[in-house]
């Protein structure tokens, strides 16, 4: 059974979520970008969350770190990393959990989205069914991520600052200032972002609850696209995605409408 501590209650934050006046985008990653050997797939989780009450959105996470202390007795500063929490790895086992307690850490994490986000949406490139084998992964996916935030700055007229997990800091920037410079469209048309604003910022996801929840979202999409199978599934199966619900962005593909672009389809 999961039960929801007093401490992760926090105000509505929903209403200013509908119309923010400046949205932080925390991305994270899941798998890697090895065209030969690795994970199946590469995937790119945004967690979009409003300047508006940032501050109460962040306590709210304090909170609920709190209440999976004293629930499960797991340390304020442990990262909440995906892979650690679906593999029940180190600490978690010096701990005693079993999966039943892992799952509820690792849904725990989801119900914050929903309450603090004013959306969220993964990119996940399926390596296996690429047939350039040349691809580069990290800027193929990057690009689809960043289109789809330039659409929705366009759409509510709302600035948008990229604070992604450190590594391939240099890249990254390179790409978003490119891209926000000049980049095409589908159809050809070229277009550019002036609503992604400021360079790129990398953080220490050990330092970032934010970004931590996007390195949960992440690994939740992965399941969804490619089904886990074993004893993860106890944790994170290929539904687990599905609550978040509504702050699924289902503009970013047509074709599947739950916050997911995959390619190739």
């Amino acid at each position: 059974m999961t039960v929801t501590s007093p401490s992760e209650q926090s105000p509505n934050l929903t209403v200013p979520a509908r119309s923010p006046t400046v949205e932080f985008a925390y991305i994270d990653e899941s798998g890697d970008v090895g065209m030969d050997k690795g994970s199946p797939t590469f995937t790119l989780a945004c967690v979009l969350v409003p300047v508006d009450e940032w501050d109460d959105r962040l306590q709210y996470l304090v909170g609920m770190r709190r209440a999976i202390r004293d629930t499960y007795r797991v340390p304020m500063r442990q990262e909440a990393k995906a892979n650690h929490i679906v593999g029940v790895k180190k600490i978690y086992r010096e701990l005693g959990l079993g999966d039943g307690q892992m799952r509820d850490i690792y849904q725990r994490h989801l119900r914050a989205v929903t309450r603090l986000s004013s959306g969220t949406f993964a990119i996940v490139i399926q390596k296996e069914k690429l047939l350039n084998r040349d691809t580069d992964v990290l800027d193929m996916a990057w690009r689809y991520l960043l289109e789809r935030l330039r659409k929705r700055s366009e759409a509510t007229r709302t600035p948008i600052v990229i604070v992604h997990d450190q590594g391939q800091d240099d890249d990254i920037r390179k790409l978003v200032r490119k891209f926000r410079r000049v980049t095409w469209t589908a159809s050809g048309k070229r277009v550019s972002a002036p609503l992604l604003v400021e360079d790129p910022t990398p953080r220490d996801s050990q330092q970032s609850y934010f970004i931590q929840l996007a390195d949960i979202v992440a690994y939740a999409a992965a399941a969804k696209v490619y089904p886990r199978s074993g004893r993860t599934t106890k944790i994170c199966d290929a539904s687990a995605r599905d609550s978040l619900g509504e702050v699924r962005m289902q503009a970013v593909s047509a074709e599947r409408r739950d916050g997911l672009y995959v390619f190739p389809k």
